[in-house]
């Protein structure tokens, strides 16, 4: 079974060994590449029964030992001295999942909202230990968050992906379409100041 790209990048993240919640499964390739190739501990669990059944194939397919277990998030799990991974959703959505005492490590790739993501982690006692963006069909940033208190950064301009030149320069053209969606005064300004930093940056790079 081949990894995209984005899952492939997930697995770079997760340390030889480690026990491992994968949260939102899917198809469990993850969990599957895990445990095969990183000797990881792994449970694989998602809200489908149908996406289990699927992943029990898989499991089974690929002679894997992977764990599964259907629930809504974290629920009636015990995730203690775990790696928690979460991709495959938006944020607001994990922001859900996340609304529990939880210390562990996570692992997390959403597919929209990175600076809300950024933020919502700060607020909840968490630093970015470790953060990279991969190109696959469209970019996707992978954080690994760490349980500790850091100085407040930009959570719009990651200060670990202000090197990747073509990253920057997509989040240029992003926000500029933003400002001038803008229907609003707050919103124009907003965005502005955010085209402004990221040009700034990009002024540096050259």
């Amino acid at each position: 079974m081949t990894l995209s790209k984005r899952l492939a990048n997930i697995c770079e993240f997760v340390p030889e060994g480690s026990n491992v919640i994968d949260v939102g499964a899917d198809h469990a390739l993850v969990s599957i590449y895990l445990n095969k190739h990183k000797n990881c501990t792994c449970l694989a669990t998602d809200i489908s029964k149908e996406c289990i059944k699927s992943a029990e194939n898989n499991i089974k397919k690929s002679k894997a030992i992977v764990n599964t277990k259907v629930t809504d998030g974290l629920k009636d799990i015990d995730y203690k001295d775990s790696i928690i991974i979460i991709s495959g959703m938006g944020t607001n959505t994990i922001i859900k999942i996340l609304n529990t005492p939880i210390r562990e490590d996570l692992i997390i790739c959403s597919h929209k909202d990175i600076p809300l993501l950024r933020k919502t982690m700060h607020n909840k006692g968490y630093y970015i230990n470790k953060e990279e963006v991969v190109f696959d069909k469209r970019y996707y940033v992978i954080t690994h968050y760490k349980c500790g208190k850091r100085k407040k950064t930009n959570y719009i301009v990651s200060p670990f992906l202000i090197h990747n030149h073509e990253y920057m320069k997509h989040l240029l053209d992003y926000y500029n379409i933003k400002y001038t969606n803008s229907v609003t005064i707050l919103d124009k300004i907003k965005y502005y100041k955010v085209v402004k930093k990221i040009n700034k940056i990009l002024q540096k790079r050259k």
